[in-house]
């Protein structure tokens, strides 16, 4: 018993302990990330004072942005690229070994300057790795029993899922749904330890803000549920399409390997430079673009261009192995796939539909469960960014449509993909950590 108790003891020092350093961490990255999107757009707008010149300067700075975050990828830790999720999750079933030190500043330094330039990737997918990479090293020093560790790990990749959102909750419900898939005592102490210190340690720095105004809570009516249900349905498909389409455009860069990856990145940061020089707030993580579409939903036209823009340039940045997550994109192609539908399907729905607001709330978890099949995770994790905590009946009958749908569709959790695409490439490569056939 008191070996047990000990045990336990070391797990929750350990793990608040992780909490306490990704929360400095992740806040610090926010910060500085939320900076440079600011900075960007207003850059932006000042170069099209001189437009051949302002545009030369756009593409120059872009381009060597993902340049160089691909690579520090490349040169320090090839395990960076991406979002890392796969790559806990491989640690967390043995079937790969935790990332080194160097993963750490690597995708600091290489989240900021890929996302900062305006590459559509998620936030959360550097603190996440970063997060988890903490929970090793704190976990080696801290907690004697080796079979524990992997717990400590996961638990840090939770917090920072938890930082990058301000969502302490649905940090802690990833951990268990998707890196893990288990409720164990030892794993639900060091998750809720970590993400609660976490979250606690962002609020006092950067405040506790709601990642997204959506207005008040009011009784969502049961004879709607049939229209989430479909489109839930419709989101099931669209999460179909963007797996196949990250996976296409991940094959189409390892066909051609035989160009340096920092070149193919540079190529990729020259299209996200061109769009972003066009629309500005097209490119980058996307949270902007979701609050906006949620507040005041544009017409079908321009809903109909954010769509398409953001299905393309999301799976084109994540090809270019550069530091950067899938979560966040999601939320706007949510955002703006739900207003769309209630634009155009509400006025001939029986009975009407609910507003664009419900339905971008409601989207957002809808292809965040289509995509990477955690319902729950994400769920909870929409509740906590809006506030909307009326709609969970709405988003349950969705999320349940859309994974359905997707796996009808022949579709895959990305991160199954993703996961088993990263241990195929280490088999194949000499190192066994080269990442899309770096030479």
């Amino acid at each position: 018993m008191e070996t047990n108790r000990g045990a336990l003891l070391s797990i929750v020092v350990a793990s608040l302990l992780t909490g306490l350093s990704v929360g400095v961490l992740g806040s610090l990255f926010r910060a500085v990330l939320e900076l440079a999107n600011q900075w960007r757009g207003i850059l932006i707008q000042m170069a099209h004072a001189t437009p051949l010149q302002g545009f030369a300067a756009t593409a120059v700075v872009v381009v060597a942005a993902a340049m160089i975050a691909r690579w520090l990828v490349a040169r320090f830790a090839p395990i960076a690229a991406g979002s890392g999720v796969q790559h806990v999750e491989a640690v967390m079933r043995g079937e790969a070994k935790p990332a080194g030190l160097a993963v750490i500043p690597v995708k600091f330094i290489g989240g900021l300057l890929a996302i900062g330039a305006g590459l559509p990737l998620g936030r959360e997918g550097p603190t996440v790795q970063m997060g988890a990479t903490i929970g090793g090293l704190v976990a080696s020093r801290v907690v004697g029993d080796r079979e524990s560790r992997p717990a400590i790990a996961a638990a840090g990749a939770g917090a920072g899922l938890a930082v990058a959102f301000n969502a302490p909750v649905a940090g802690a419900v990833f951990v268990f749904e998707e890196l893990t898939r288990a409720f164990t005592e030892r794993q639900m102490l060091a998750a809720l330890a970590a993400a609660a210190v976490a979250v606690a340690i962002m609020r006092v720095g950067l405040g506790d803000a709601q990642m997204f105004l959506a207005g008040a809570s009011v009784d969502q009516p049961l004879a709607e549920l049939p229209f989430h249900f479909a489109l839930g349905a419709a989101f099931g498909l669209l999460g179909a399409f963007y797996a196949a389409l990250t996976t296409a455009f991940l094959d189409a860069v390892e066909w051609m390997r035989v160009i340096p990856s920092v070149v193919r990145a540079g190529a990729i940061g020259l299209v996200i430079a061109a769009a972003g020089w066009f629309s500005p707030d097209l490119i980058g993580g996307g949270e902007a673009l979701a609050q906006s579409i949620l507040l005041a939903p544009p017409a079908v036209e321009t809903l109909l261009l954010i769509l398409g823009v953001r299905l393309a340039l999301g799976p084109l940045a994540y090809a270019a192995g550069v530091p950067g997550g899938v979560f966040a994109p999601l939320l706007a192609i949510g955002a703006a796939f739900g207003a769309l539908i209630a634009a155009v399907a509400g006025p001939i729905w029986p009975g009407g539909a609910p507003s664009s607001l419900i339905c971008g709330v409601v989207g957002m978890a809808a292809m965040f469960s289509a995509v990477v099949r955690a319902p729950l995770t994400g769920i909870v994790m929409t509740i906590e960014m809006t506030g909307r905590s009326d709609c969970a009946l709405p988003m349950l009958t969705a999320c349940m449509a859309a994974i359905l749908f997707a796996s009808l569709a022949g579709a895959r959790p990305v991160y199954d993909v993703l996961r088993e695409r990263m241990l195929a490439q280490q088999r194949r490569t000499p190192r066994g950590l080269q990442a899309h056939g770096e030479k």
